[in-house]
């Protein structure tokens, strides 16, 4: 049987259609590998992502092994990934924080969407982390994984420590003004009276018994004035920018450093004052000395306390082709060579974590560069440190005889004083000292002194403290400005030295003059024999 001849339009046809849906097939071939390319650089920014996203990403199965991990995880463990696929997590876990993580991970295996934060240790070095995990379904052979997002915030709670830490010393030098305040109230009416006392026996005849009660009274006042400097240099510590710069020498503002940090330093080390004759510095005293400060307590904090006669800290100072240099050497650990060129960074601590802020050397830097000079630091492991201070010499004034003694200055008559103070101890002090020159008036607080001065009484001077209740120092000049304005010209103001913003901005509007309690009589009568002509 034959077959029946296909027409030619029909073949036609036929490959027509042939051609096309080979045309299609290649279409759709052209697109698959499209797709597929498409996905293979979609899987591949994916694991790009996922290896070197900024937090560490680890799948945990039941056992709490690591079946999953990113190159940022691996680095963090500080292994090689491929030697941590299918190793237990939990060596890694600070001891202290084990309970928590096993629960953590137990309960993102129930289905749960869980977070916690806890402490992870490799080898020697402790950071802290917050831990986001949930459930994911890892198929066989792994079962229900816990899915763990890891973000390393050690620098965040160290950075909110040292918040914490700035705010504490904020506190702390706020308390200390008030402290200083407080302490030189009573002490002002106590020098008083020793120089109201001292003054009186200087009127008796000469005898064994008041020779032996003014070296008594001179004992005391001598000890009075310990107190004032120790109070005066808190003051100055705690509000360094009220300081200005001049003349000064290097080695008397070390001995007040060196007293103050010797609390630190007497049961870690000897200390050795090894001192030469240098030329003055121009400085502020206040400021330079909080920089040798920090650098006593950063000797005395590199030493372990109660082997003072295994340690030492020396503290030298030459002069050297026109720099004035200081160092403070002690015989510690030292500090590691890949970390000396940090130790001036703001809040690097070579020291554990809560034991310092790591900001006493980079304030101290700074400090020094503001001044025109370099703080730098050698360090040998196991030998020590030595920090040091050059600072350029102030230009040598020509030599000059010293001034004569200069005579006490009194007022050229005798003046009427009006002390308003709310402390009666001090002003029955003062009136006592100065009763024997001056008529003295005494008013309680500055609203009793304005309505005096109101019922038409007048002072040649006004001793009136700055810092009352009900109405202050300021407020009393205020209003006496408006309507006394000549009687508001002659206010001294005395201060205990603890300033609120608004009055440290009234003292510098005002021209004023003021006395720091506790001051001397010949303090006073200075400022007095100018008002009083």
């Amino acid at each position: 049987m034959e077959s029946t001849p296909v027409a030619p339009d029909r073949l036609k046809h036929l490959l027509r259609e042939l051609q096309r849906h080979q045309l299609e097939l290649e279409l759709q071939n052209r697109d698959l590998r499209e797709a597929q390319q498409e996905l293979e650089e979609s899987r591949a920014r994916y694991v790009d992502l996922y290896d070197f996203a900024p937090m560490a990403c680890v799948s945990l199965d039941g056992r709490a092994c690591i079946r999953e991990l990113n190159l940022t995880g691996a680095s963090l463990l500080g292994q090689a990934r491929s030697h941590l696929l299918g190793q237990p997590f939990v060596p890694f876990v600070d001891p202290p924080d084990l309970s928590r993580f096993l629960q953590h991970v137990r309960h993102c295996l129930l289905g749960n969407r869980v977070s916690t934060e806890l402490g992870l240790r490799v080898g020697k070095q402790r950071f802290e982390v917050r831990i986001h995990s949930a459930p994911f379904d890892g198929g066989e052979p792994h079962g229900p994984l816990c899915r763990a997002a890891i973000l390393d915030i050690t620098e965040l709670r160290q950075m909110q420590f040292r918040l914490s830490l700035t705010e504490r010393l904020a506190t702390v030098g706020t308390l200390a003004a008030g402290m200083a305040h407080e302490i030189n109230n009573p002490l002002a009416f106590l020098m008083a009276n020793l120089q109201h006392a001292t003054q009186q026996l200087q009127q008796l005849p000469t005898s064994e018994p008041v020779r032996t009660a003014l070296q008594s009274l001179t004992d005391a006042s001598m000890g009075a004035e310990r107190i004032r400097g120790i109070v005066r240099d808190l003051g100055s510590f705690s509000r360094p920018e009220e300081g200005t710069s001049g003349p000064i020498d290097v080695r008397q503002v070390l001995e007040l450093s060196v007293k103050m940090a010797l609390v630190e330093l007497r049961h870690r080390a000897r200390l050795v004052l090894d001192y030469d004759e240098v030329p003055e510095v121009l400085a502020d005293s206040a400021r330079l000395g909080q920089v040798f400060l920090n650098l006593l307590m950063n000797a005395a904090q590199a030493l372990p306390e109660g082997r003072a006669d295994q340690h030492e800290v020396r503290v030298r100072v030459r002069d050297v082709e026109g720099w004035v240099v200081v160092e403070v050497q002690d015989t510690g650990s030292g500090i590691p060579p890949a970390l000396l060129g940090r130790v001036f960074d703001p809040f690097f601590t070579t020291k554990e974590v809560g034991k310092a802020m790591g900001l006493g050397l980079s304030i101290s830097h700074g400090l020094v560069r503001a001044l025109g000079g370099e703080l730098t630091v050698e360090s040998e492991l196991g030998r020590g440190s030595v920090f040091r201070v050059r600072l350029p010499a102030a230009a040598r004034p020509r030599a000059q005889p010293p001034p004569p003694e200069p005579p006490r200055l009194v007022a050229p008559r005798r003046g009427r004083l009006l002390i308003v103070d709310d402390e009666p101890l001090l002003a029955q002090s003062l009136e006592l000292l100065l009763e024997i020159d001056y008529d003295i008036t005494l008013a309680r607080g500055a609203r009793e002194a304005l309505e005096q001065l109101l019922q038409g009484a007048r002072y040649d001077a006004i001793l009136c403290d700055l810092m009352m209740p009900e109405m202050t120092g300021g407020q009393f000049h205020e209003a006496l400005s408006g309507l006394l304005p000549e009687q508001a010209e002659r206010i001294i103001f005395m201060t205990g030295g603890a300033f609120t913003p608004a009055t440290q901005a009234f003292l510098e509007r005002v021209p004023n003059p003021r006395l720091l309690k506790p001051f001397r009589r010949e303090e006073l009568d200075r400022l007095l024999a100018v008002l009083i002509q």
